[in-house]
């Protein structure tokens, strides 16, 4: 149909207040009612874990992560937004620091974060059209795209 239609794409998780939570809600409610949400759960679960498996992804890619800084570009929970709750990139974030790496976070959107600079590993985890997606490329031998925006060049690596 020409109307109605969203493209959506695999990604590094869901965002935002409303997406994460009220499934969570849902499923709450469900199993006070005597009803199981099993489907509901196993997508939190999926989700949960994307940040995880990318930053593993990332790490394996590179024979680790330790003393490596990896800048993360675009950390609210999606593109062109500037609110951060519930954003996967921050778990994102979180798990790469546990792999051993020094992270720069770049959002031109979110106040107190660095601008694009040289680093070991760039990630564009959230594709906001105010980010240099050239800079970016320029910033690092490896580039991981999770959002599938970037263009295909043997440096890109994506989901």
């Amino acid at each position: 149909k020409p109307f109605g239609f969203m493209k959506f794409n695999p990604s590094l998780g869901v965002g935002g207040h409303c997406i994460p939570v009220d499934p969570s809600y849902l499923s709450f409610a469900a199993e006070n009612a005597g009803i199981e949400a099993s489907f509901i759960d196993l997508a939190n679960e999926i989700n949960l874990e994307m940040p995880s498996y990318v930053a593993n992804r990332i790490s394996n890619l590179v024979g680790g992560l330790t003393g490596k800084k990896v800048l993360v570009a675009g950390i609210s929970y999606k593109a062109n937004i500037s609110d951060l709750r519930e954003s996967p990139s921050l778990l994102l974030i979180d798990a790469l620091e546990v792999l051993g790496a020094e992270i720069v976070r770049h959002d031109p959107l979110v106040a107190g974060t660095s601008p694009i600079s040289n680093c070991d590993i760039a990630v564009l985890a959230v594709a906001h059209d105010a980010i240099d997606k050239q800079a970016l490329i320029a910033s690092a031998p490896m580039v991981f795209d999770c959002t599938g925006s970037l263009p295909k060049q043997a440096k890109i690596v994506g989901l």
